[in-house]
């Protein structure tokens, strides 16, 4: 097995077996960066050849092949949130929530992955993380090139999770004026600052709760060495403070000495503990990830005595029989060649139909029946480029008026079919209904179809069918009135069956953004939800828009999640 540690600096690798119910280190390797990876963020070019580069120095001090290969990343490498979960809203729901707030809070351009965990406690929640594919897909593939198997991928402070998987832990970790701390259970993930204060811990949490009571429980690891006045701190509370490379064996003298003990911290805790199922894995599916923590079962050795040699059975050797050679059909490959290269000209023609124009002015010309004036009014027909007048506005408004256009047109066009699922966001729209085998509605008018799929549902007569659809940009309404708080909450909650929740408003430079999440039911109040937004003022934003629906039920449920922006009075 094999821990690959990343960080701004250098990589380090370590290679550990089995021997005798305990990890044995057979081989190390630390290699510096030419370049730091804090610098290079904007540049994926240059992060993905500056990997590359360490990880193939390393493989010349270690072979990946045929290795099980676990990563670390540092923290600062991912955002994360959890939101609480009301008593009326779905699992579902607050996944859309987190990754909602995660996307407000911290905008990144770059393609990414994310990856979440329930929680089902006192107050139920949902945690979300966001890590850039440059890191996930970069080097799953690079290790893969390698001959080694990607297994785990993670921060470097979930990896302590492996440690205490059943009750949980808390990991500090040593700053000049207090401590780091990240806290890892079956019932939340929270991270923040600490700082002992006058006989008191006083916790300035980034994700979760400011309750010491949540942040001591389980296991307390501290990640260095404390002092005697550091030691106090902890007075009352059961501590355990890391050694590097306790409980495994080392094969020589293998560690260089520029290896400090704090960067041995996460290959101990990997090496002896069990991280798989436990912490999140960037290196499996992106979601809602399942605990599946399962404690090892020893079991015992059997007696020698009672183990009995089992016979090996001779296999019978069969005659080799001459098979009679086939007649080539000179035929059949034809018509396959025929058949794809028609399949390949109809596709071609869909995608690029201006290759074909050739064809159809050789015949304009071969026929006398079309005459040169109404050639020439084609050809003028087809070169002509309408230019659209540019659109005007903040770009949070373009993009929630076509968003509320595209939502409005997809319920029109299909009120005559059951929708069961229609989430909307970032130009994209997936969209599930229920209909016959042939969908009559063109679905093509809502945008750019990207994939469709089709399956029979319940054995019955109708089908489910699937669009992942690219939406247009629209021209919006000139609206110069300004939208309060205050109003539109009251709006809300006129509504009948309606929920309102306001999110901590956040600072954008010269504007402040307030986050806000709506829940309706019923289609009538939906459609009238979508035009009170589309109309009513030039600060208010649909951002996503999420339509939820099932085969037993008629009543739709829909998911606003909205932001009104307004003057920064107080910059800075």
């Amino acid at each position: 097995m094999i821990h690959l540690s990343i960080s701004d600096s250098h990589l380090l690798c370590a290679q550990w077996t089995q021997k005798g119910g305990r990890p044995l280190l057979t081989s190390f390797s630390y290699k510096t960066l030419p370049r730091s990876l804090r610098l290079l963020q904007n540049s994926e070019s240059e992060i993905i050849s500056v990997l590359n580069a360490g990880l193939h120095l390393i493989r010349e001090n270690i072979p990946f092949e045929g290795e099980k290969v676990y990563v670390t990343i540092p923290n600062e490498y991912c955002k994360s949130v959890i939101v609480p979960i009301e008593a009326d809203m779905t699992e579902n729901d607050g996944w859309e929530l987190s990754l909602w707030s995660l996307k407000q809070r911290w905008h990144f351009e770059k393609p990414c992955e994310y990856f979440g965990r329930s929680f089902e406690g006192k107050t139920k929640s949902v945690f979300a993380t966001r890590v850039s594919t440059i890191y996930s897909e970069t080097i799953k593939l690079a290790i893969q090139e390698l001959g080694g198997e990607p297994v785990w991928m993670g921060t470097e402070s979930s990896v302590f999770f492996a440690l205490n998987p059943d009750k949980g832990c808390t990991v500090f970790h040593l700053e000049k004026n207090g401590y780091r701390y990240f806290h890892f259970s079956k019932e939340s993930f929270q991270n923040g600052k600490a700082r002992y204060i006058n006989g008191k811990w006083k916790l300035n949490p980034i994700v979760g709760s400011t309750s010491n009571k949540e942040v001591f429980k389980g296991r307390l690891i501290v990640a260095g060495k404390l002092s005697n006045k550091r030691k106090a701190n902890f007075k009352g509370h059961r501590i355990k403070q890391m050694i590097a490379l306790e409980g495994i064996s080392v094969e020589g003298n293998i560690i260089p000495n520029k290896v400090k003990e704090d960067d041995l911290y996460t290959t101990t805790a990997i090496a002896t503990g069990t991280i798989e199922g436990v912490a999140l894995n960037y290196f499996d599916n992106p979601g809602l990830q399942q605990y599946r923590y399962e404690k090892p079962v020893i079991s015992e050795k059997p007696k020698a005595a009672s183990a009995k040699k089992e016979k090996k059975k001779t296999k019978k050797v069969k005659p080799k029989v001459k098979r009679k050679k086939k007649k080539i059909n000179i035929l059949k490959p034809i018509l396959y060649m025929f058949f794809f290269m028609t399949i390949g000209i109809m596709l071609t023609y869909d995608q690029r139909p201006e290759l074909f124009d050739f064809l159809s002015m050789s015949n304009l010309e071969k026929f006398p029946i079309v005459d040169q004036e109404i050639k020439d009014e084609i050809v003028s027909q087809v070169e002509v480029e309408i230019e659209k007048p540019p659109v005007e506005g903040p770009k949070y408004l373009i993009e929630s008026q076509s968003l509320i256009s595209t939502v409005i047109h997809t319920l029109d066009i299909l009120q005559d079919h059951q929708i069961l699922l229609l989430s909307i966001s970032d130009g994209q729209m997936d969209l599930e209904l229920i209909g016959n085998k042939t969908m009559d509605t063109p679905i093509d008018t809502l945008g750019d179809v990207l994939n469709y799929s089709l399956r029979q549902v319940n054995g019955d007569k109708q089908f489910k069918h699937g669009y992942l659809v690219n939406y247009r940009p629209v021209d919006i309404i000139n609206n110069q009135s300004e939208l309060t708080l205050g109003k539109f909450q009251s709006f809300v909650l006129e509504m009948k069956d309606s929920f309102i929740k306001v999110l901590d408003p956040i600072e954008r430079g010269n504007n402040i953004q307030n986050p806000i999440i709506v829940r309706i039911s019923g289609v009538n109040k939906i459609k009238q939800m979508l035009s009170e937004l589309y109309t009513v003022g030039n600060n208010v934003a649909l951002e996503k828009f999420v339509y939820t629906n099932n085969l037993d039920d008629a009543n739709p449920t829909s998911v606003f999640y909205i932001s009104l922006y307004f003057l920064n009075t107080e910059p800075g």
